[in-house]
């Protein structure tokens, strides 16, 4: 029990570090950031202060450089060890801290680097003729270059946030969504089959009682299995529905259970697939389910012949919601495509399995 306390609170650490809107300024990424700022900075302060650029002043852009890395250091170290407990302050006490930090660095930075050089007889900066005008300088330079910095990051995690909610709230529509024909269909073949198979009808209550707790869960994602499980469910109430007109195959990896995916993934897929394959057609209508696992992707293949009458026009809302759900969880790298082949209509899903 002690472990398992020890996990989740690591866990929870880890996603309020994640969701935390400033940047951690010590991971690998950044450091190279870090890295390429001081660069970029050091060469506006040369360009900003000195009189002449040819010949270049290298030992100018070479203290310019030492003092805006060991600031940039400090500082992003010093932040890095607070960052945990600035967690909990507002944005406005974040950002002036951060600037503080910044500005309170480059200060005693400069006053001890001034003072190295005059004690090893090395040359100052040659435009400098005054150190504490030239510091004062930097401070005005560095407080407004941060200021302007900390508001990016704040006006950042503002959109970011909006774009959160607004991506919750549609995910929290799409599961909380039952589709009102399929609820009447499934009361109509539960009263049928009361009479003449109660046992049939009972698994039809258990299915539907499924698939409804299933869209008001608040679980974030579940095993590609259990997803798959649910798929059966539906099919089950559609088969008795439909009868020999739906057939599905379902071509499913050994491992399944060992990858997760987002809940309600694959269901409004295969009721698409439904909806417009095996309800449009008057034969036998065979849909293929494919599940592909590999070492790097987990590729979902989803066919259904195209009906030999016109298609049923769609507000392709469900692939929409599919999609940006796929996205939220893995990233970009996520597709969702779904076009006619041949007389199939193909929908193809992949993401990448080291994120699942």
């Amino acid at each position: 029990m002690p472990i398992l306390k020890k996990q989740q609170a690591a866990q929870e650490h880890l996603l309020d570090n994640n969701e935390f809107w400033l940047p951690d300024f010590c991971s690998r990424t950044f450091t190279l950031r870090v890295a390429v700022i001081c660069v970029l900075i050091s060469l506006f302060l040369l360009l900003a202060q000195s009189p002449s650029l040819w010949p270049f002043p290298f030992w100018d852009y070479v203290l310019l450089l030492l003092l805006t890395s060991s600031v940039m250091g400090v500082s992003f170290f010093l932040i890095c060890r607070w960052r945990q407990r600035m967690m909990a302050w507002r944005h406005l006490a974040v950002a002036a801290a951060v600037v503080v930090i910044i500005m309170f660095n480059l200060l005693w930075l400069s006053l001890v680097g001034f003072m190295l050089l005059d004690a090893l007889n090395l040359p100052m900066l040659s435009f400098v003729s005054n150190e504490y005008s030239a510091i004062f300088r930097h401070l005005l330079i560095s407080g407004l270059f941060a200021g302007l910095f900390m508001r990016y990051l704040t006006l950042q995690a503002q959109l970011r946030n909006r774009e959160k909610a607004a991506m919750q709230a549609r995910l929290e529509a799409l599961q909380a969504r039952i589709e009102p024909h399929f609820l009447f269909n499934s009361m109509n073949i539960i009263a049928s089959l009361i009479s003449i198979d109660p046992e049939k009808a009972e698994q039809v209550v258990e299915d539907l009682a499924a698939l409804f707790r299933a869209s008001l869960k608040d679980t974030a994602d579940v095993s590609l299995a259990d997803e798959i499980a649910l798929c059966r469910r539906y099919a089950n109430i559609e088969e008795l529905r439909l009868g020999d007109r739906l057939n599905i195959d379902w071509q499913v990896a050994a491992d399944a259970n060992a990858v997760r995916i987002p809940l309600l993934t694959l269901q409004p897929l295969l009721e698409n697939a439904i909806r417009h394959g095996a309800e449009m057609s008057i034969v036998p209508c065979k849909i293929t389910l494919a599940v592909q696992i590999s070492p790097d992707w987990v590729r979902i293949r989803l066919t259904n012949p195209l009906p030999p009458s016109p298609a049923r026009p769609g507000n392709q809302m469900s692939m929409r919601n599919v999609r940006l759900r796929l996205q939220a969880r893995f990233g970009p790298e996520a597709t969702l495509e779904a076009a006619p082949k041949a007389d199939l209509f193909v929908t193809e899903l992949s993401y990448p399995r080291r994120l699942a």
